[in-house]
């Protein structure tokens, strides 16, 4: 509650991400401004208090961009899983329920870390939900076939598309919502059809004119679907495709860059018997082809001659373990060592920290 308090008490006017919900109704915070005038919006934050105080919940996206201990939890998770993970805190009053009944369109873990709250479940109407199927506030609330209450320390699993609501108990509560975003096949697909589309300008070609009226016009759409679909088989490489999704989960978590200013300071007195190692957390993928080893995370690409990919492999295997450039095996002479330690310490894969 300490470290809600203080985010919260130096977001200033600055409350961007920071939502307040009572009865399903949601306000951004950006709208509590008190009254017209050019500092109408330097009391956002008692208006926040004062929707809190009233039975307010808030809500605080993605705080893993503020926290670095989140960020750290979040950054190791999506490693874990492959995905992206989102972190987003949810501050309900005594006695108070922020969201009406609805569902998620991704998997969220909601971690308990103060107070209680009652949840209630109901049965998905729709399986595993896509981010153009929301939840349809207009029907009338599913009855709960689940009925439970966390208390700090608990943790629950809902995967995507389960409804779900809670209420505070007598005293606040205070969760942690990790939503979770992996890559799904549909985006993988898509990905691949639009760069096939780039590639091959049949895909680029539009329906023939007459198709929506003429009947043999139309059997000239299917036969270009078919031909299309076959295109699909001689050119989609399964590998290819699998490699893209890889890249895509590399790019998808946000730089983990805490210390990166003072690793810079020192990047000139970097030695051979320094100690430095890969930044904990860091997503990241080594591809070799056409003579240039790549290694991609933070969302770019490092480019190596292919001639020390094993040695850029055994950095980024080697962990979060400490090592020195003159423990890197293989057959690079000792400038060789150094330039390449260097050179992932400047661009913020290794670091002295």
């Amino acid at each position: 509650m300490d470290g809600i308090d203080h985010t919260l008490s130096l977001a200033g006017i600055g409350l961007d991400n920071i939502r307040v919900v009572v009865n399903g109704k949601e306000t951004p915070v950006s709208e509590l401004g008190t009254g017209p005038g050019r500092n109408s919006g330097t009391n956002s934050l008692e208006s926040l208090y004062a929707r809190y105080r009233g039975g307010s919940t808030i809500v605080v996206n993605s705080l893993q961009d503020r926290r670095e201990q989140l960020q750290r939890i979040a950054s190791a998770l999506g490693s874990e899983l492959g995905a992206r993970v989102q972190m987003n805190i949810y501050l309900t009053p005594p006695g108070s329920q922020g969201f009406a009944p609805h569902y998620d369109m991704h998997d969220v873990f909601i971690a308990q870390v103060y107070g209680s709250k009652v949840w209630r479940l109901a049965d998905e109407p729709y399986e595993l939900p896509l981010q153009n199927r929301p939840y349809d506030k207009s029907q009338p609330a599913p009855e709960p076939t689940r009925e439970f209450e966390l208390r700090a320390g608990d943790l629950l699993y809902m995967p995507r598309g389960t409804i779900h609501s809670g209420a505070a108990n007598e005293t606040a509560s205070l969760h942690v919502t990790l939503g979770i975003h992996p890559v799904l096949w549909t985006q993988a697909l898509q990905d691949a059809l639009a760069e096939l589309a780039a590639a091959d300008v049949r895909f680029r070609r539009s329906l023939p004119v007459g198709f929506d009226r003429d009947p043999a016009i139309r059997e000239r759409a299917e036969a270009g679907f078919a031909e299309l679909l076959d295109a699909l088989r001689a050119q989609l490489s399964p590998a290819e495709m699998t490699s893209r999704a890889v890249e895509r989960v590399t790019s998808m978590s946000s730089p983990l860059l805490r210390g990166h200013l003072l690793d810079l300071e020192e990047l000139p007195r970097t030695g051979l018997d320094t100690r430095l190692r890969r930044r904990p957390g860091l997503q990241w993928q080594l591809t070799v082809a056409d003579g240039v080893a790549r290694l991609h995370f933070h969302n770019k690409t490092v480019q190596f001659p292919d001639a020390v990919a094993e040695e850029v492999r055994h950095i980024a295997r080697h962990g979060i373990e400490w090592f020195t450039a003159q423990a890197i095996p293989g057959d690079l002479d000792d400038a060789g060592r150094l330039t390449l330690v260097r050179t992932l310490l400047g661009e913020g894969f290794l670091t002295l920290r």
